[in-house]
């Protein structure tokens, strides 16, 4: 006569192990999300400066064309390009894992 509980061990194990794997796979997800988000932020950042750079005549090509470029780069999309005065506000946008990530930064001169 065989025992109802042989074999409850292995599926146990195997179960703790798909668990485990989910997790970590949860995990990397949402740290990938997290870098690329940082990743983003500096990219929108580096638009901003190169938009400001141009407006100012410290470089050549016109602000929003020299954000565009520079997102285009590192594949990123831009949203939104607005000059006011010296000042550049630069919205972006890129995919991340199963989501968009976006970002925006506002560069001009110093005050």
């Amino acid at each position: 006569m065989k025992n109802s509980q042989d074999g409850s061990g292995t599926v146990l194990a195997l179960a703790a192990v798909a668990l485990a794997i989910s997790l970590f796979s949860l995990s990397q997800v949402a740290a990938y999300n997290l870098i690329a988000q940082r990743r983003l932020q500096a990219t929108v950042d580096a638009m901003a400066i190169g938009a400001t750079d141009a407006l100012r005549g410290l470089n050549t090509g016109y602000p929003c064309p020299t954000a565009g470029e520079i997102g285009l780069i590192k594949g990123v999309e831009l949203d939104t390009c607005r000059i006011v005065g010296f000042e550049v506000f630069i919205s972006a946008h890129s995919k991340g894992v199963g989501i968009v990530l976006s970002a925006s930064a506002l560069a001009g001169p110093s005050s």
